[in-house]
């Protein structure tokens, strides 16, 4: 069975993961006949896996479930589990590494700018000003990007972004794009950034953009966002950009 035979029998019947025959990551069907083969000759296994396979579905709870026709940033990340490593796939049908609902923020002064690289590779984390260092997830993350958050604030005389009260974009912002680059290729190509208007809607956080075509970020790999508008923003203005997702993290 190849690298896989080090998947412990436990780790199917145990998994966060719904679909247990699916998700295991053998991707031949001789690798699952093998594997069922061994289930069947154990009495013990093959209890656990009947049980599994014929129990009722539980009903979720309502807080659980999405939306009509809308899928979770945690589904999202499921559909793409054979993209991951070997070692990344043990790890969480094994229960050494857990799905974490994330949120990366990088906040920047704005002033003066008609541009701005918001993911650079010289971040580095700062308590309300970043979480994330050089511009890239951490060695050994992957990362379903689910949505986008931009927001703007203004400081007060002698303060900076931490006294900021971050909300939607002003117009001159607003008019401009956004582009978004990572895994070596542009994700999102040149985008209004009226997508971040949220005034007037009740049921969505400020300034959220939620992408119907999520993309998985891969570890160590350079991320890029870059904003740019037609006129010169005040002083003392700062935005901030938040990455909502699923990200891979250890128990």
């Amino acid at each position: 069975m190849g690298e896989n035979s080090n998947f412990g029998n436990d780790a199917l019947f145990n998994s966060e993961y719904d679909d247990v025959l699916t998700l295991t990551g053998l991707d031949s069907v001789e690798q699952q006949e093998a594997l069922l083969g061994q289930i069947m000759r154990n009495p013990a296994q093959r209890r656990l896996f009947t049980t599994q396979i014929f129990k009722p579905k539980l009903t979720p709870a309502p807080a659980a479930v999405a939306p009509a026709g809308q899928t979770t940033s945690r589904d999202d990340f499921q559909r793409r589990f054979k993209q991951l490593p070997a070692d990344t796939r043990k790890g969480l049908l094994n229960k050494q590494k857990q799905l974490v609902d994330t949120a990366l923020y990088v906040v920047k002064d704005i002033s003066d700018s008609k541009i701005i690289k918001m993911l650079q590779d010289d971040d580095n984390k700062q308590v309300g000003r970043s979480n994330i260092s050089g511009g890239k997830l951490e060695k050994g993350n992957f990362f379903t990007l689910k949505g986008i958050q931009l927001l703007y604030g203004v400081a007060g005389e002698g303060e900076d972004f931490k006294e900021v009260n971050y909300g939607i974009l002003p117009d001159f912002i607003r008019n401009g794009e956004f582009e978004f680059t990572a895994n070596g290729a542009i994700l999102i190509p040149s985008m209004s950034c009226e997508v971040f208007n949220t005034s007037g809607m009740t049921r969505h956080r400020q300034g959220y953009f939620e992408l119907v075509n999520p993309k998985m970020i891969e570890t160590q790999q350079p991320m890029a966002f870059e904003v740019e508008w037609a006129t010169n923003a005040p002083e003392r203005t700062w935005m901030k950009l938040v990455l909502v997702g699923t990200s891979v993290a250890k128990y």
